[in-house]
Parts: C-alpha cells; sequence; structure tokens
C-alpha cells in the first residue's frame, strides 16, 4: 500500500470498525537477520507502507509475506500482537502508518 492510499483507506477502514476518535503516527523499524520483533498494538491498527522485502508479519487480521517462499495472499493491515520476522541474514526496513485509537 502507498502511504496516500493508506491516508485515504484508514479512516474507512476505522470507521468500518466503529472508531470515530484516532490520530496517525509514521513507524519505522529496522529488523535484524534471523531475528523476530512483536508489537502489542490492542488499541491501534497498522498499516504496511509499499512492500517490504524478505519480512514475514503476523497477527490476529492475518499474515503478510515477502519472503522467496510467499503465502497465496497478504494482509497489510494489522492489529493486536504483530510479530516481525526477518528470517534472511540481512537487515531489513518496514515502515508503518500507526492509527492509534482514541475512544
Amino acid at each position: 500500500m502507498t502511504e496516500q492510499f493508506i491516508l485515504e483507506f484508514a479512516p474507512l477502514r476505522l470507521k468500518q470498525q466503529g472508531y470515530s476518535k484516532y490520530h496517525f503516527r509514521h513507524r519505522d523499524f529496522i529488523i535484524e537477520g534471523g531475528t523476530t520483533m512483536t508489537i502489542p498494538a490492542y488499541n491501534e491498527m497498522f498499516f504496511i507502507i509499499d512492500e517490504p522485502p524478505g519480512l514475514v508479519v503476523d497477527s490476529e487480521y492475518g499474515m503478510y509475506d515477502s519472503t522467496d517462499n510467499p503465502i497465496p495472499e497478504s494482509i497489510h493491515v494489522h492489529r493486536g500482537e504483530i510479530r516481525i520476522a526477518n528470517p534472511g541474514y540481512e537487515k531489513r526496513r518496514i515502515k508503518f502508518i500507526q492509527a492509534i485509537i482514541v475512544n
């Protein structure tokens, strides 16, 4: 998803979930090779910006996989306990737009 698309789509998605008060924050993470990072996002939604290569993102909303063995459908919106895995050897960058739910 492009950043512009997320900024247009996110308010609609949040409204579908029953939320009217929220604010956005840009997040940028480096995931070291062979590691997994966990983000507790129970009152938030994370939207993946662009197509970060070589990473697996898993949450209660589904999975995004851009490794050499991708899954048939990748989910770009995540919530709950979000796990970001880098199964490769090199550092990888992933960027999100975080929607922090206020109500």
